[in-house]
Parts: structure tokens; C-alpha cells; sequence
């Protein structure tokens, strides 16, 4: 059986304490994974890890068959797309430029956009409902839209694999419906989603597997229906608030 397009396996990860212990996520391409947890549980610094921005202490990372640890990072760009928790302080540039830097692995040496890379941004911005934002400047404009500025520069070189930590962060209720289609598509068309969320609904919508994190351990991995139960939320969370009567 050949291996999921994004394969994380046995990863550990800490600095004086652990913050990761044996574990494993997968995602094949059209295939969304959900981490799910309290805050503090992990889950941005797993995305972190299979996003390469952090090493792990042991395991290993793989994505179409090649160890990250062994992927030069202007090709590890090209593979995947990565939507952090936070957006980055982008003072003085422009919602286009912003999205143009997800480009940047794929432009030539030559310091400015051709028409076929300006095209690509437009189409990005488009995606996620951003096409008025296009000129504005990335400071200036409110929470929400920096959320969709940045997932469309998460998406415009169509990586085949999408590491987003928590996607709908900001966002009106309308357009985080929007949002939800949007996802669908992009799975659709093949890509391998690896989402951290808050909100339950939208795991228990797209995600093929859930995977349930507490202290940095997976609780237990597996299908919505199969894992999200009252009992293993709470357990989960930490609460008794699903219904279970077990903190």
C-alpha cells in the first residue's frame, strides 16, 4: 500500500517537558485530518512540526515519500501551504504583496511579478472572497479579512498539502460557511488538509479522521462519528460540559 501523501510518525517534541508524546497524524490527498484539544493541547505546535518550522526531537515527517528533515526548504514551500495562528506583522505592504510571497518559491530571480503571477493572486483572493481587498493595506484592514488574506496566501501555488491552524479564527458566521466550501473544494481538487479547530461542526464536516489531543498525547484517532463522543470530548477537554458526567 503506497504511503499517505502527508505522514507524520512517533513524534516527540519539548524543550524542558515534553509537548508531544508518540504521535501520528496521516492525510492522503482529498483527505482532511482534524486536532482537536484544549488549548495548550498541542496542536499548533504539531502543525508547526509538519510544517517544518520546528524540528521534532524524534520521529519523523514524510510527505509524498520524502523525509522534510531531508527537503530544502524552497521545495518544501512548492509542497505545502501553511496558515498560522497568527498573522504577521505586515506594516506598510499591500494585500497583493502579501499573497505574492506565497509565490515566491516558483517565481524566477528576476524581483517582480509577471502577468501569470498577478493572475494568481487575483484567483486566490477570489477564492476566499477577498478580490475587493486586493490593494489595500494588510494592516489596515480587520481581523477576519487578514484571515482570508492569508489563507489565500496558504493556497495560491496549489500546494498539494494545507496545514491550517484554526481557519475560521475571526471570521462572521456568513462567510465562515463560505469558508466551509471553500475547503470542501480544495479537498476535492485533491489537496491533503491537516486543520487545528475549535469548532467541533466543522471537524465533524470535513474531516475523513479526527485526531484527539490532551497534554500533548492522542487520546484516541478515528473517524467523527467513531471518536466524538460525549465521553471522549469531555476526557478530552477536560470538562463534563458534553454530557458524559466524567471530567
Amino acid at each position: 500500500m503506497p504511503a499517505p501523501l502527508l505522514e507524520a510518525d512517533q513524534l516527540e517534541f519539548g524543550y524542558d517537558a515534553p509537548l508531544l508524546r508518540d504521535v501520528h497524524v496521516a492525510a492522503d490527498g482529498g483527505e482532511c485530518c482534524a486536532l482537536l484539544g484544549a488549548n495548550g493541547a498541542g496542536k499548533t505546535t504539531l502543525l508547526r512540526l509538519l510544517a517544518g518550522v520546528e524540528k521534532p526531537n524524534s520521529g519523523h515527517v514524510a510527505i509524498d515519500g520524502d523525509n522534510l528533515a531531508d527537503v530544502d526548504a524552497a521545495h518544501r514551500a512548492r509542497l505545502v501551504g501553511y496558515l498560522p495562528q497568527a498573522s504577521p506583522r505586515a506594516t506598510g505592504l499591500a494585500v497583493y504583496e502579501v499573497v505574492l510571497m506565497g509565490l515566491y518559491p516558483l517565481m524566477p530571480a528576476r524581483g517582480w511579478e509577471s502577468l501569470a503571477e498577478w493572475r494568481r493572486v487575483v484567483a486566490a483572493l477570489r477564492r476566499v472572497g477577498g478580490r475587493q481587498l486586493l490593494r489595500r493595506e494588510f494592516d489596515r484592514i480587520s481581523g477576519g479579512e487578514q484571515r482570508r488574506v492569508m489563507l489565500a496566501r496558504a493556497i495560491v501555488a496549489e500546494p498539494p498539502v494545507l496545514l491550517l491552524d484554526e481557519p475560521l479564527a475571526s471570521l462572521d458566521p456568513g462567510f465562515a460557511l463560505e469558508l466551509q466550501s471553500t475547503l470542501a473544494e480544495l479537498l476535492a481538487g485533491g489537496a491533503a488538509i491537516v486543520m487545528a479547530t475549535h469548532n467541533l461542526e466543522l471537524a465533524r464536516r470535513l474531516a475523513d479522521e479526527v485526531v484527539l489531543l490532551r497534554a500533548g498525547a492522542v487520546v484516541e484517532r478515528g473517524a467523527p462519528a467513531d471518536v466524538m463522543s460525549p465521553a471522549t470530548l469531555d476526557f478530552t477537554y477536560g470538562t463534563s460540559a458534553f454530557g458524559s458526567g466524567r471530567a
